[in-house]
């Protein structure tokens, strides 16, 4: 049985850069916990005004916690993290900022909505009760080049994937490209939906718990992962979900159109305010990828759970 570690948000990254000194050495086995603020760097806070978010320095973006350096792991090595758990600190934010986002002209003034997280659901939109699947939008490694780069693209190294399946009981399987791995996690989100189209998640701070271990003899091109049978809650899984099709030549064209059509629908039905449908679209509207032998169009499906409304 390996050892267990601790290490706080007291100090953040927010580029990868393979030359930073790691903050902690584990042995390969030993579980470690993260403390990590919301995507902000902190700088979001309940109560906080949108005019206030505009004015957030976005380049504190992602605020990472580590690096964990893995003792004996080298590159071409292979590191396993077991993601153990996810505790949240009862409260997120889903944002908009113009310009950016799946409907980056649709909207010209920031917005930001605030979440209260119970344990395990948020009623903090009305006419709704979402069921909360904490996990880390970012997960990775040090890159192999040398340099500071921005934290928003993943790539080979993991890093901001958003894979929203990426919960307690999921292992993930990063290439190892430097020594020691340098292993960092953040971007902590209470929920999202496939696709995160407003550009956010539920942004929350956590503590998230990984057990990490080198693996050689084996090689990864790109991240993996074994993902246990994915389950609904209770709630969702017991009723329909409503599924909006577009085609397109574009398909981010379709996801566009989907994404309208569901916020209409959400708006009509509950009453909200178009920002408030397009946050809820980012924490909760699956979008999928139904075909892709229709060349040179592309089908893409949204889907609402129906047991997410009161």
């Amino acid at each position: 049985m390996g050892k267990s570690h601790y290490l706080d948000r007291s100090v953040t990254i927010s580029r990868w850069n393979n030359a930073a000194e790691p903050r902690l050495e584990i042995e390969s086995g030993d579980e470690v916990t993260l403390e990590m603020h919301d995507a902000s760097g902190g700088q979001v806070h309940p109560g906080m005004s949108a005019e206030a978010f505009g004015q957030m320095d976005t380049t504190r973006i992602h605020a990472l916690t580590g690096p964990v350096l893995v003792k004996g792991a080298t590159p071409g090595d292979v590191l396993k993290v077991e993601i153990l758990e996810h505790q949240h600190e009862g409260w997120a934010w889903t944002g908009i900022i113009p310009g950016l986002g799946l409907l980056d002209g649709r909207f010209d003034q920031h917005f930001l909505h605030h979440w209260e997280l119970d344990e395990t659901v948020t009623r903090s939109m009305p006419g709704v009760t979402l069921d909360l699947a904490p996990f880390c939008g970012v997960m990775g490694v040090q890159r192999e080049e040398a340099g500071e780069f921005r934290t928003r693209p993943p790539g080979p190294w993991g890093g901001n994937m958003d894979v929203k399946h990426l919960v307690a009981g999921t292992t993930l399987y990063l290439p190892v490209f430097t020594e020691g791995a340098g292993f960092c996690a953040g971007d902590s989100h209470g929920a999202q939906g496939d696709g995160e189209v407003s550009i956010n998640g539920m942004e929350a701070p956590m503590r998230a718990t990984f057990r990490l271990a080198v693996e050689t003899g084996c090689s990864l091109s790109a991240p993996q992962a074994v993902v246990p049978r994915i389950e609904l809650s209770s709630r969702y899984a017991a009723a329909p979900w409503v599924a909006f099709i577009e085609s397109d030549e574009n398909p981010r064209t379709a996801c566009q159109r989907v994404v309208e059509r569901a916020m209409d629908c959400l708006v009509d039905r509950i009453g909200i305010s178009p920002e408030q449908a397009y946050v809820l679209c980012s924490v909760v509207l699956d979008i999928k990828i139904s075909q892709l032998v229709n060349v040179p169009v592309t089908t893409v499906t949204g889907y609402l759970p129906e047991g997410m409304f009161e």
